[in-house]
């Protein structure tokens, strides 16, 4: 139903192409855009088979422009005289090219080139013959056939390869939104499993004191209903611990499975993550500008972790200037010969001066949804934190003004960053 379809809608498309035309050689013979968007559609619906697809031409094109035709000399006869051999053409096109190119076991742009002009020029040369009965052709015709034939066969492989090019920007286009998606995925993925085996010492320690609790009990001599209890309570733990363990091993192999595992330049890094900002920000409709300045040439070998930092700090910076008209959120990147300096400034809605000293902290979070209440689990910043300390050896400090700005500053020693710049 599909061929039908298509077949149809490109006997209509040159129908229509063939009213831009110019008269030529002899009454009723054209140059016409159809003669370009038959080739050009063939090439595009390889799929179908270009005998039918000449055929079903054939019937509509001369069909829609004998209508045009007669519309204007009232003629019938020379209405038939001007366009019945049209058909001629579409048919012996449709036969040139099946036999020299959708038959070839060769097919590609050269091979389809080549065909597409001898297509025009012996379809053309077959209905000159029946325009002017044989005995009117001379060599000055043939020439001239010769040169319209590469005229328009020059046309159609521009065409094509204008096609070809837009078609292979648009799958680097896609194959480029999917690896800034992965990248971004991996990224919050590694960050999610540095925490989760974070948390498993803090398991091993609440497990411990569990089973401290149940031998004091035990020595003691309290009730043996407590004694079983504070036993379970121990032995539920170790569960969670062990199946947490599994959890995060299987999560640890997917994640190694990722891409990009070494170096990966800070301009790279920085792109992704303005790319990504840029598009939430539009998606949302927020009034947000944003200035990223990078003003250092190095690689990072923990990448996804130096990402899942600087994308915490900025979904910070947006969700506090989100409601605010002429918002701006700045990055800010330079190095010198010991450490590389990343500043994150917004212009929002800022911190209170009595949360600067908690916001770090554990479990700490001034956001919630106003609809049902519901603190957020406040281990961004604490993360963000642990990874510049721990993974980068590194410093982070905030400055801010409660209703005006806020700047958070984080300083990495270049030797920890892991890499030349490339």
């Amino acid at each position: 139903m599909n061929k039908l379809k298509h077949t149809l809608l490109i006997a209509f498309c040159v129908a229509l192409g063939s009213l831009f035309n110019i008269n030529y050689l002899t009454q009723g013979f054209i140059i016409t855009l159809a003669v370009i968007l038959f080739p050009t559609f063939l090439y595009i619906y390889i799929d179908l088979n270009p005998l039918v697809v000449a055929f079903a031409t054939a019937i509509v094109s001369p069909l829609f422009r004998g209508i045009v035709v007669y519309y204007s000399n009232g003629d019938l006869d020379l209405t038939y005289m001007m366009v019945g051999p049209d058909v001629v053409f579409y048919l012996a096109y449709g036969i040139f090219f099946t036999l020299i190119y959708q038959r070839s076991k060769k097919k590609d742009i050269t091979k389809f080139v080549t065909t597409v002009f001898l297509c025009d020029f012996l379809s053309n040369m077959v209905e000159m013959s029946v325009r002017t009965q044989i005995i009117g052709m001379d060599i000055t015709i043939i020439k001239t056939l010769l040169v319209v034939a590469a005229g328009r066969t020059l046309i159609v492989m521009v065409i094509v390869i204008s096609m070809k090019r837009y078609q292979s920007f648009l799958i680097k286009e896609e194959h480029e939104e999917r690896y800034r998606r992965l990248m971004l995925l991996t990224s919050s993925f590694k960050s999610e499993i540095y925490f989760m085996n974070k948390n498993i010492a803090e398991i091993e320690d609440v497990m411990k004191k569990s089973y401290t609790a149940y031998q004091i009990i035990t020595e003691k001599g309290y009730e043996e209903e407590l004694r079983g209890l504070s036993l379970d309570i121990a032995k539920d733990i170790h569960e969670i611990k062990k199946y947490y363990i599994q959890v995060i091993k299987g999560l640890e192999d997917i994640s190694e499975d990722k891409p990009d595992t070494g170096n990966m330049n800070i301009k790279d890094v920085t792109n992704i993550l303005e790319i990504d900002t840029k598009e939430y920000i539009r998606k949302n409709g927020l009034d947000i500008s944003l200035d990223f300045i990078i003003k250092a040439n190095f690689c990072v070998q923990e990448h996804f972790y130096l990402m899942s930092i600087l994308r915490n700090l900025i979904n910070n910076s947006i969700e506090a200037i989100e409601k605010k008209e002429k918002g701006l959120l700045k990055l800010y990147i330079y190095s010198n010969d010991r450490e590389t300096v990343f500043t994150i400034w917004d212009n929002g809605s800022g911190i209170k001066e009595g949360n600067l000293d908690f916001i770090f902290n554990p479990g700490f979070s001034t956001k919630f949804n106003e609809e049902t209440g519901s603190i957020c689990r406040g281990i961004g910043l604490s993360l963000v934190r642990d990874l510049v300390e721990t993974t980068f050896k590194g410093k982070i400090s905030v400055k801010s003004q409660q209703e005006k700005d806020t700047t958070f500053t984080i300083i990495i020693p270049n030797e920890v960053l892991g890499g030349e710049a490339s």
